[in-house]
């Protein structure tokens, strides 16, 4: 089965301890610009959370040059070879948001491999804003917040 993050917005208060704690994860640093997720401020007030969505068919993965990005059937995470990546950004121009960006210190692109199924953006949400769910639980709840 197939899990997703989902981000709840009406929950979230804008701690960004989920930014903190992957940075951390995959840095060993506490730094907002590292982390693979990002927390902005909403045009309403709201707190929207910018994180890769793991595709169902990732554009990122079908726009690598040299097949660097790989979708496991199984778990349906979306992830970077670092030993295989060029760095050429191809990625970053064909997600719809964005979400591949250059990894500190390497010449290789970097984005959410869901911490191998054990995300610590959800560990540390203390409003429970954040949550792993099958893709199609994901669908439901999205569409709710979206009503």
């Amino acid at each position: 089965m197939t899990e997703v993050i989902v981000h709840d917005p009406d929950l979230c208060t804008g701690c960004r301890q989920c930014m903190t704690a992957c940075s951390f994860r995959n840095y060993k640093t506490y730094n907002y610009d590292l982390s693979l997720c990002k927390v902005i401020d909403g045009p309403h007030g709201e707190f929207i959370r910018v994180y890769c969505q793991q595709c169902r068919d990732p554009m990122c993965k079908a726009a690598c040059p040299v097949e660097a990005i790989k979708k496991d059937e199984v778990t349906g995470f979306v992830t970077i070879d670092k030993m295989l990546c060029i760095g050429c950004k191809a990625c970053m121009w064909a997600c719809p948001i964005s979400i591949p960006q250059l990894q500190r210190g390497l010449k290789a692109m970097a984005k959410c491999d869901m911490c191998g199924g054990d995300p610590e953006c959800i560990k540390v949400c203390s409003a429970k804003a954040i949550k792993l769910v099958s893709r199609e639980d994901g669908k439901e709840i999205v569409r709710r917040l979206r009503k």
